[in-house]
């Protein structure tokens, strides 16, 4: 089974398609509630909708995610990669905000979601692929965090936070058969995301990438033979 979280749209739910369509794992894609999940299951082709695993998980609440860590600890649950998508951006529902304009309550949930709960899935995780001395985990960060974009300035925090951690887990577990990869994309254009990229695209002239094309270059570093590389910039 290949684990795809926030994958009920965008980036995570182009990356699920993907891999239907290119193997034969089951994939398991999680997202905040059931009926985003089945929304994201009625696109699927009905031909593959067989491999594909719907779970409830709001990775910003803490029953959710242990939940799921206990899932992943189980040794009867299959699985040979992870790609870890959820990563909010409270200027996409508060706006830009500079730093001294942010609330506690938006510094706390950011980091929780971002930093603290990927850090408990990913350690879960972990420890699988070191006991079976395989496996690809790949996170989604963003290239903003070299940027330090204004009015995003959590947002980056919390995507630098994956730098270290990639590094790290590259030096623990590659030894152990585990390849890592932190992948940074660009400014990308989902359903969630087109009105705040496009102006922003715009008004400093960023180019704007494709969710599929982005998809299918994350994807490519499941397959044997992908890119070393810990950290790749899309």
């Amino acid at each position: 089974m290949i684990l795809i979280t926030g994958a009920s749209q965008g980036i995570g739910h182009a990356c699920a398609r993907i891999v239907l369509a290119e193997t034969t794992s089951d994939v398991m894609i999680t997202g905040r509630n059931e009926g985003s999940l089945r929304r994201a299951q009625d696109a699927i082709p009905a031909s593959q909708r067989d491999r594909l695993l719907l779970r409830t998980c709001d990775q910003g609440d803490p029953t959710d995610v242990r939940a799921l860590r206990a899932l992943l600890a189980d040794p009867d649950t299959a699985l040979e990669a992870a790609i870890l998508c959820v990563g909010v951006n409270p200027m996409y529902t508060e706006g830009p905000r500079r730093l001294h304009a942010l609330s506690a309550e938006t510094i706390e949930a950011t980091i929780r979601t971002n930093c603290t709960h990927t850090l408990l899935l990913t350690a879960a995780i972990l420890e699988r692929f070191r006991r079976q001395g395989s496996g690809v985990l790949i996170w989604i960060g963003s290239r903003a965090y070299k940027i330090g974009l204004p009015g995003a300035g959590i947002y980056c925090a919390t995507k630098a936070f994956l730098s270290g951690l990639a590094n790290t887990a590259h030096h623990e577990y590659a030894p152990r058969g585990v390849r890592v990869h932190l992948v940074n994309p660009g400014l990308v254009r989902t359903p969630r995301t087109a009105g705040v990229v496009d102006r922003f695209g715009s008004r400093h002239g960023i180019p704007i990438d494709d969710v599929g094309a982005v998809a299918r270059r994350i994807t490519a570093l499941l397959h044997t033979g992908a890119s070393s590389a810990t950290e790749v910039d899309l």
